[in-house]
């Protein structure tokens, strides 16, 4: 064998059926209750069908950690084909991520975090906060910069080439704002 495992190879163990309504968080669960009930939930978070949006991901992980009651409706993103026509309905421009709250819808992350915050308070400091202005600003200049790499189609090697070093930079205001910080990351 060349250490390569065929799928009889791979058939042959045993997967643990992960709970993903009251297990760990997993990219395929549709329902995260916490321990309540499935009446209790509130909030639908409108996400990424393949779970890379790295705004969504925000918006996921603050619910995750403040243990609020939510479904997920997975939406193809514009770089994966058409949106969903109920989903356009819903969300006209079509961004996400976006929340329903009984039955008012947001959209964009940080203002969808201001008004969860709102409504179940805040993990630390309010993302309305002015110490947090230009780190959420470097946030975006991070995703802009990213998705200009990644997701616009380069015409030659000197716009990828300059695209790519843009990422960098932004990556590296990160880096040094980090590394002034006092939390340290194990």
């Amino acid at each position: 064998m060349n250490g390569i495992l065929t799928w009889d190879d791979l058939n042959k163990f045993e997967v643990e059926d992960l709970n993903r309504v009251h297990g760990i968080n997993n990219s395929y669960a549709n329902l995260r209750l916490f321990g309540h009930s499935e009446n209790d939930v509130l909030v639908t978070l409108y996400r990424d069908r393949h779970s890379w949006c790295p705004y969504c991901q925000k918006i996921w992980l603050w619910l995750e950690f403040k243990r609020i009651p939510y479904r997920v409706r997975k939406i193809n993103m514009f770089c994966y084909g058409q949106k969903e026509s109920w989903f356009l309905e819903k969300v006209r421009s079509g961004k996400l991520p976006a929340i329903e709250f009984k039955g008012q819808v947001i959209t964009e992350s940080d203002d969808i975090i201001a008004f969860l915050e709102n409504e179940f308070g805040a993990l630390g400091s309010f993302i309305t906060s002015s110490h947090l202005c230009k780190i959420r600003e470097l946030e975006r200049e991070i995703f802009r910069s990213w998705c200009n790499w990644l997701c616009r189609e380069s015409f030659n090697f000197i716009d990828n080439s300059f695209r790519k070093k843009r990422f960098k930079e932004s990556i590296s205001k990160l880096d040094e704002i980090l590394s002034r910080s006092k939390i340290r990351v194990c």
